[in-house]
């Protein structure tokens, strides 16, 4: 990064927004602070790379201070990268161009509980654990619940889109959200209007939905609330093969039975699974479904979705698989020691299609890791998890055990790895990613995927952010 400032007088500069105690330069922070749990940043950070770091930190604790900040980097075309807690793994916090980094876990206030509408206003720093903690205090859920539970934080997942466990009945977080406050790349706020349903014009806020922090710093929103279910209750069925695990969740889906979880496994992991949870050597498909609210209802869904699990071929394995996988289930993404330490290459690139293409595009992807990279031993393993009344997501996750010594050349076989496998869903109706978000890992397949719509994107990010301050280099957009 090239300003007219010394190091000493940026931290002045800076010092004078947010106050001096806010600015950080320590080593050890930026190194911290330049990373997310990306297996490439990892891979850098464990192997001695040189990896770009920020000029400086900044915890902001209020919109005024954002607004401000915002308005000195446009004015001196110094490059600013939101960072709410770190959790992504696409590289999307990654200050490539250098610039400041602005941590946003100091506005972490809940601001308003709103019991008659169902809604509460809440800062972008809050870590989700805490505001589900809160939320539970007085009864009510927000019902997200993504891998990153413990560590992510609102802003974050709002900037990549994200889904959590639920989202089969609740939806994506542009499903969650009611109203968003923006800071501009000017430094102007944009707040959205107080529904999220209307026929005002385009709704202006889905643009900051996925955009990672390239079109303006979130600062606060107003999301929706559930009250706290009556019942919730899990089952396992071992389907006879992925195939018809598929349809069987279709079926559910198509008829409007509302699950709250539905995780089918591939016929590999299934494998682990039946293994590790009740010493079984058996081939199929496990589903775990979850139903939850009033226990009326629930009784009533689950009845529905059991017999067409049933008319599938499904063996029913009681409640105990879905029980122990809810349980644990944030353990296996970031278990509680030396979770950012990966011995193995490794990456879960997850997609989404509608039904007739989702079983094409996971044998094609399968066969292009498996296959195309036999010399490395390449494991493929997934599971579908994010249903639709139309389609369904599926986690598909590479490991390579053994790759190669030379650094560079790691690095380059993790991505001819997801060259391979994002190709195998774009060229079979699927999309670059559903939930995790493009960062740095997956910008360079944008154009690919929107065909001349890439255009429209370029044009919005120049006509508001012209200096392109903004968490340049993300989304494939700009330099």
């Amino acid at each position: 990064m090239k300003t007219d400032f010394t190091e000493e007088l940026l931290k002045y500069e800076l010092g004078s927004i947010v106050g001096p105690e806010n600015v950080i330069t320590d080593q050890a922070e930026m190194d911290a602070q330049s990373l997310d749990v990306w297996w490439v940043t990892r891979f850098w950070l464990f192997s001695d790379f040189k990896f770009p770091q920020p000029s400086a930190i900044v915890f902001a604790e209020n919109k005024e201070q954002i607004v401000k900040l915002v308005q000195f980097c446009n004015e001196h075309k110094i490059p600013l990268i939101p960072r709410g807690g770190g959790a992504g793994d696409s590289g999307g916090v990654v200050p490539i161009k250098g610039g400041i980094v602005v941590d946003l876990k100091k506005m972490d206030k809940i601001l308003e509980l709103n019991e008659r509408s169902l809604t509460v206003r809440v800062q972008p720093g809050i870590l989700q654990k805490h505001l589900e903690e809160y939320l539970n205090r007085h009864g009510y859920t927000m019902n997200h619940f993504p891998a990153s539970f413990t560590t992510s934080a609102l802003g974050g997942f709002i900037s990549t889109n994200g889904t959590g466990v639920l989202s089969s009945k609740y939806g994506k977080v542009s499903d969650m959200v009611h109203q968003l406050e923006v800071v501009l790349p000017n430094g102007e706020i944009f707040k959205s209007l107080p529904v999220r349903l209307h026929s005002t014009g385009p709704d202006y806020s889905r643009l900051f939905f996925g955009a990672e922090g390239t079109f303006g710093i979130i600062t606060e929103a107003v999301c929706k609330i559930y009250y706290l279910p009556e019942k919730r209750s899990f089952r396992g069925y071992l389907l006879p093969n992925l195939t018809e695990g598929i349809e069987a969740g279709r079926q559910i889906m198509v008829n409007e039975l509302q699950p709250c979880l539905m995780r089918l496994y591939d016929e590999k992991d299934t494998k682990h699974i039946l293994q590790r949870e009740f010493g079984l050597q058996q081939e199929g498909s496990v589903l775990l479904i979850g139903f939850d609210g009033r226990e009326k209802i629930v009784n009533a869904q689950e009845e529905i979705a059991f017999e067409i699990l049933n008319q599938a071929g499904g063996k029913d394995l009681g409640e105990d698989p879905g029980k122990n996988w809810w349980n644990n289930r944030y353990r296996s993404y970031y278990p509680p020691n030396d979770y950012i330490c990966y011995p193995w290459m490794t990456a879960v690139l997850d997609t989404v299609a509608p039904y007739e293409k989702i079983e094409n595009i996971y044998w094609t992807m399968k066969a292009a890791i498996e296959q195309g990279f036999q010399e490395w031993n390449a494991e493929f393993h997934a599971h579908f998890s994010h249903w639709y009344n139309w389609g369904t997501s599926f986690y598909p996750t590479f490991l390579i055990k053994e790759f190669p010594e030379d650094k560079q050349e790691a690095i380059k076989l993790y991505n001819q790895v997801l060259e391979a496998a994002v190709r195998a869903s774009l060229e079979n109706g699927g999309v670059v990613n559903e939930h995790h978000g493009i960062g740095l890992r997956l910008g360079r397949f944008l154009k690919d995927a929107y065909g001349e719509g890439y255009e429209l994107a370029r044009t919005i990010k120049k006509s508001l952010d012209p200096n392109n301050i903004m968490n340049p280099g993300k989304l494939g957009l700009g330099e």
